[in-house]
């Protein structure tokens, strides 16, 4: 009997040793995200397309042709159309239009926009839960301006301020 509950006690502090090293190891990797603050995920190339746009108008803010990524995260949400978890990532990538016989291309890369949900962060309170980033086509920060980006998303407010939705 004391040799069948030591067995059972070996197992118990086991399996407690390798989930506080997962809570631990999450926490190291959520801590290590906020001291950088926001910059592009290395694993872009794991994110889905969902959408593309063309903004011809070399005045406007969102100049250039737009492809748009979403992490695993957002995806089941983006495919479900609910709203979206904390955590997801939506990322465009804005090329030159380039005039072409049969309408437009796209041109080099010019910039990145960036979505990340972060309902429950103080800075994203007045923008939906979500913050908004501009990166140069190398990656570099280049501004951040929640209210501006907000301000156009709130047009997509029944979609959790998010334009791009999948097809029927």
């Amino acid at each position: 009997m004391t040799l069948h509950l030591e067995e059972h006690m070996k197992r118990l502090v086991v399996a407690c040793l390798i989930t506080s090293l997962v809570v631990i190891l999450g926490a190291v990797a959520w801590t290590q995200e906020r001291r950088g603050g926001n910059r592009l995920p290395l694993d872009l190339d794991f994110y889905t397309y969902i959408g593309s746009f063309a903004m011809p108008d070399t005045g406007s803010p969102i100049y250039g042709m737009h492809h748009f990524y979403i992490n695993k995260r957002g995806f089941d949400a983006f495919k479900k159309r609910t709203v979206y978890p904390d955590g997801t990532i939506i990322v465009g990538k804005a090329y030159d239009i380039v005039p072409a016989y049969d309408g437009m291309n796209e041109g080099k890369q010019i910039y990145y926009t960036y979505m990340r949900k972060e309902s429950r962060t103080k800075e994203a309170k007045e923008t939906g839960g979500w913050i908004f980033d501009l990166f140069n086509a190398e990656g570099t920060p280049m501004e951040r301006d929640l209210k501006d980006c907000f301000a156009c998303h709130l047009l997509a407010k029944d979609s959790d301020y998010v334009f791009s939705k999948p097809l029927k």
